[in-house]
């Protein structure tokens, strides 16, 4: 049995798209002759009937419905590797990769990754959540093609996105949070703080956030410090956006502090080869940056 051409299951959709032979016809600027010819052909080298014709309709067998599920599915599948290979040539990448720091809010990440896939004609992303060196290190060692990092290394320019507030969050049966009137700043001082850090051991060429209590404990994630947190111990400073609902239950609470501590915490851009950024990457990059204007004053 020879096999079947993409050019015949293209033809043999056409016609059934079109509602027969004729008008099949005058879509693809054909003869009306060469299309029954084909679908002729195709059904004698499948030894099948796919389709019937009563009258002017031309009507599916039901081998004729599995195979244009089929053939449809093929002829995609056909249309995006020809697209791949398109936009290859024209430079864009298959793949980026992009290290986003944990803090960055995850409803604004979701809203970027939509618009790219509307318009990313097939380029693949790999997303790693970095934290603190992570990112230093995805943008020193060029780990990713786009990196959201609270710190810019030396030799590295970034564009500034947004500051993130953190504030000191505990858990609700912690004494600070119990006593019920406002904190002295001096007084955290005293108490266990709990620490986000990454998990190199390479040290950060800047510090971030506040380190003054004598008692820390050091965690590799926000929500293993929401789960000391939660126990009654210690406290953390921490994104509010990411706590929300801990903190409507009333689970986590901000510490009540006479000075009414915050941290801003910097975000800032950084493609560590812009050399090597193909039109995917520069359309992504510019989807961050559009993402954070529209939230500025």
């Amino acid at each position: 049995m020879l096999t079947a051409t993409l050019t015949q299951w293209q033809i043999f959709n056409a016609v059934i798209d079109h509602g027969g032979y004729l008008q099949a016809a005058e879509k693809l600027n054909r003869s009306h002759s060469s299309l029954h010819h084909a679908v002729q052909k195709l059904q004698d080298q499948l030894g099948v009937r796919l389709v019937t014709v009563e009258g002017k309709q031309v009507r599916l067998t039901p081998i004729g419905e599995v195979m244009r599920r089929r053939s449809q599915q093929l002829i995609e599948d056909a249309e995006n590797i020809e697209r791949i290979v398109k936009t290859a040539r024209q430079g864009w990448e298959t793949e980026l990769t992009v290290a986003v720091e944990g803090i960055y809010p995850k409803d604004k990440l979701v809203t970027v990754l939509r618009q790219f896939h509307a318009k990313s004609q097939g380029t693949r992303l790999k997303i790693e959540s970095v934290i603190l060196n992570g990112a230093v290190e995805a943008i020193q060692e060029a780990a990713a093609d786009i990196v959201i990092s609270p710190i810019v290394p030396q030799g590295f320019v970034g564009t500034p996105l947004m500051g993130v507030p953190l504030s000191p969050l505990a858990g609700k049966d912690h004494p600070l949070v119990a006593r019920g009137t406002p904190i002295e700043t001096g007084e955290l001082h005293r108490h266990l703080q709990i620490v986000i850090s990454d998990r190199t051991r390479a040290p950060l060429p800047t510090t971030i956030g506040w380190l003054k209590s004598e008692q820390r404990w050091t965690v590799s994630g926000f929500y293993e410090a929401r789960d000391i947190l939660l126990s009654g111990i210690g406290f953390c400073w921490l994104p509010l956006h990411m706590f929300k609902e801990d903190l409507e239950k009333g689970d986590l609470c901000r510490l009540n502090t006479q000075d009414k501590l915050e941290i801003l915490a910097p975000l800032d851009l950084v493609i560590p080869a812009p050399e090597k950024l193909g039109p995917a990457g520069k359309l992504l990059a510019d989807l961050f940056r559009k993402a954070a204007a529209e939230n500025r004053p």
